[in-house]
């Protein structure tokens, strides 16, 4: 099986549910990059699917007014 995010290996794990619970879950993980499936994140990605806009983004962190030198500086 696939990972949907890049491609790679998928294997299926068996996890507790909660800290401390005797549930196990069964779960699919990619091997190459970490990405993880379980019937709840599954249900809840279908439920409210991300807008493509929103795709991929990744967050800006605002940038400081005085440069790092500035601030070594003094």
């Amino acid at each position: 099986m696939a990972c949907k995010r890049c491609g790679g290996l998928i294997v299926k794990e068996s996890v507790y549910d909660r800290e401390g619970s005797s549930q196990l879950v069964l779960m699919d993980r990619c091997l190459q990059c970490g990405n993880i499936e379980d019937p709840v994140s599954a249900r809840n990605r279908s439920q409210s699917p991300v807008p493509p806009s929103q795709k991929g983004k990744a967050r800006r962190i605002p940038e400081h007014p005085r440069t790092s030198l500035e601030m070594a500086e003094g």
